[in-house]
C-alpha cells in the first residue's frame, strides 16, 4: 500500500519547512491547478514552523509508516 494523499501532502509540507522555510510564495491561481493548490495550502498551513521541527516531523512520520508497511507484511 502507498501513503494516502493527504499524507503525501504532509510530507511534501514538512519537506518544503525543513530545507525552504515558511510558505513565502503566492498561492498558485489556475483554475486547473488543485494539485498545486493543494500542496501550497498543506505547506502554508505549517505557518512559522521551525525548519528543525518541520524535519523532526517528517522523519517521525516516515518512520511510522515504515512501520506500519512492516506490520502489513506479516
Amino acid at each position: 500500500t502507498h501513503p494516502s494523499d493527504d499524507m503525501m501532502l504532509m510530507f511534501y509540507s514538512y519537506y518544503n519547512q525543513a530545507t525552504l522555510g515558511p510558505c513565502d510564495i503566492p498561492r498558485p491561481m489556475g483554475f486547473w491547478d488543485n494539485r498545486g493548490k493543494a500542496k501550497w495550502d498543506a505547506w502554508s498551513s505549517l505557518g512559522n514552523m521551525t525548519q528543525e521541527e518541520a524535519m523532526k516531523n517528517y522523519i517521525e512520520n516516515i518512520q511510522l509508516v515504515g512501520l506500519f508497511k512492516g506490520n502489513q507484511a506479516q
